[in-house]
């Protein structure tokens, strides 16, 4: 299988790529816009939420390697494009230069495709911390741990409507104890883990049966959580 990974300069690539880094039968070339923008800094893995995350069996990627290291050491190619807008022409034009079976999008947080990436020649999957359709928008995976005393992350097949497509997979994860970063840690390792569980379905066509229209479904649209909803998240676990 070959796969495009299109990547900003976030820490939520970096978990993507390591998670890549582990599966067979897979060639990544990486498509990296905004490295020379946006800057990154290395973050910090506190003992809590590292003896958490080793208690729930979730793997902890090293977030301190560069995108491109992890890339050299696999053989995968890669190049940089000098923008933040991932909309941008000079990004369209060079996905509609190269051909692979599915696009990765990890972008930068906030950022919405537009129509002009679905008349590619490739679909565009991405990793929704939240269980859809019932739950759309951004930051929901505290609505998530509010809503369900659990994390859903749901693998999809995007469109040119927000959190909406043919939905591949959704996995379900324990609530980590309180004191984790869920932030920093929690979220991108447990989309990593759904996308690697994502992309073996891909590979063995083993498509699972999901009702992908809304009918009846009671659908929410969340926006960036308030602080106060944010702490009560947290305050549960």
């Amino acid at each position: 299988m070959k796969l495009l990974l299109l990547a900003g300069n976030t820490l939520r690539s970096r978990a993507y790529t390591h998670a890549l880094s582990t599966l067979t039968d897979i060639t990544v070339f990486g498509l990296f816009y905004g490295f020379h923008e946006r800057k990154i800094v290395n973050p910090k893995l506190d003992i809590t939420t590292e003896t958490n995350l080793h208690d729930l069996r979730l793997k902890i990627p090293d977030m301190s390697t560069p995108i491109t290291d992890v890339f050299e050491q696999k053989g995968w190619s890669f190049e940089f494009i000098n923008t933040l807008d991932v909309n941008s022409n000079l990004i369209i034009d060079r996905i509609n230069q190269l051909k692979f079976d599915f696009v990765i999008f990890s972008g930068y947080g906030g950022q919405i495709l537009k129509q002009n990436h679905f008349e590619t020649n490739m679909p565009y999957l991405h990793m929704h911390p939240g269980s859809l359709p019932e739950e759309r928008g951004s930051t929901t995976i505290y609505y998530s741990i509010l809503n369900q005393k659990k994390c859903t992350v749901t693998a999809f097949l995007m469109t040119d409507q927000i959190d909406s497509g043919k939905i591949i997979l959704k996995h379900e994860y324990e609530i980590p104890p309180r004191g984790t970063n869920i932030d920093t840690w929690f979220d991108n390792i447990v989309r990593a883990d759904c996308l690697c569980r994502a992309v073996h379905i891909l590979k063995t066509n083993h498509l699972l049966k999901f009702d992908n229209k809304n009918g009846n479904t009671v659908s929410e649209e969340y926006y960036i959580i308030h602080p106060v909803l944010k702490h009560i998240a947290l305050l549960s676990m």
